[in-house]
């Protein structure tokens, strides 16, 4: 079995946006559970970071519904690809929000610079995974 993962940024209806949130949230993880697939939101100031991960097929499934949900916008996609193992096994969607763990100030303490795509995403899975810890 392939492993395959998604880390994106996308932004969420402002007027909106907690019940969008509390609503992605619920369906995923019944979702993620019945599809074996794991992973972890953030949700802040309107914006939602998530990393997604399992079986290819069934996360490009995912992930094409995830494109075409109107309540994801300007999406920016900074990894989709092959991975050896599951970086969040053990939740069928973690989650944190900008109350719990102000992901602005994470970066902005790390001097994470968002034009160097690379190392804007790394610091975006490594913010995750210290969510998930």
């Amino acid at each position: 079995m392939t492993l395959t993962h998604l880390l994106y940024r996308s932004s969420g209806r402002i007027e909106h946006f907690q019940g969008d949130c509390d609503a992605i949230l619920a369906a995923a993880r019944v979702r993620n559970a019945a599809m074996s697939l794991t992973g972890f939101l953030h949700a802040e100031d309107g914006i939602f970071v998530q990393w997604l991960e399992g079986p290819k097929p069934l996360l490009d499934q995912v992930v094409d519904d995830i494109l075409a949900d109107t309540r994801h916008r300007d999406i920016t996609v900074f990894g989709r690809g092959p991975i050896t193992k599951r970086q969040f096994p053990s939740w069928a969607m973690g989650y944190s929000n900008g109350h719990q763990a102000p992901l602005f100030d994470w970066l902005a303490e790390r001097e994470t610079n968002s034009h160097d795509l690379r190392g804007y995403a790394d610091s975006l899975h490594q913010f995750l995974l210290l969510r998930a810890a």
